[in-house]
């Protein structure tokens, strides 16, 4: 009976310290594999083609500057979920461009380098009801050239993919065509 008690305990042991190594591996092979799944319904999080054909492409590094305010007391309540739907598509572009997305995020606080910087990057300040300012805008940018989305609006949400792609391509050009209209009119 003791025997029998002794090998159960032991069984019981070596179980735990398999399930434990198991588990342990398993998180370490996950850990290391980034695996990436949009289960929203309009998938909000999943790059086009198209998107990713920018991104892919990219030769030199694209700077990205969101400016988000952090402080919830100075976010408005209906922008929180928007601000983490922007954050996860900068991730993504980030993921897309391989190396040449850069991202940086800045809380411009009232009176701040980083609220400074947001008005000469041209991100406005936007009023809450209390009458305070909170910002969500961002800045596309290779140097010299830099596009602006100085708000970025709940109603352009399912548009948000496709401006920053285009904020994307048009800093990627570097010449615009010129367009000239010949007429026989003076």
């Amino acid at each position: 009976m003791k025997e029998h008690k002794f090998r159960l305990w032991l069984y019981a042991g070596v179980g735990i310290v398999l399930a434990f190594f198991v588990i342990f591996c398993l998180n370490f092979i996950f850990g290391q594999v980034r695996l990436r799944v949009d289960a929203t319904g309009d998938k909000l999080h999943t790059l086009s083609p198209g998107t990713k054909r920018i991104l892919g492409g990219l030769d030199s590094p694209v700077e990205i500057r969101l400016y988000v305010t952090q402080d919830p007391d100075r976010m408005p309540p209906e922008f929180k979920t928007h601000v983490r739907n922007v954050e996860d598509m900068l991730n993504e572009f980030r993921a897309a461009g391989k190396g040449n997305v850069e991202l940086k995020k800045f809380d411009p606080e009232p009176d701040s380098e980083a609220e400074e910087a947001a008005r000469l990057d041209g991100v406005e300040p936007q009023p809450t009801r209390t009458g305070e300012n909170f910002y969500l805008g961002l800045v596309v940018s290779l140097d010299p050239r830099k596009v602006a989305i100085p708000f970025l609006t709940l109603e352009r949400e399912k548009l948000l993919e496709y401006d920053l792609a285009r904020a994307v391509t048009q800093v990627l050009v570097t010449n615009k065509p010129v367009v000239g209209v010949m007429s026989p009119l003076p």
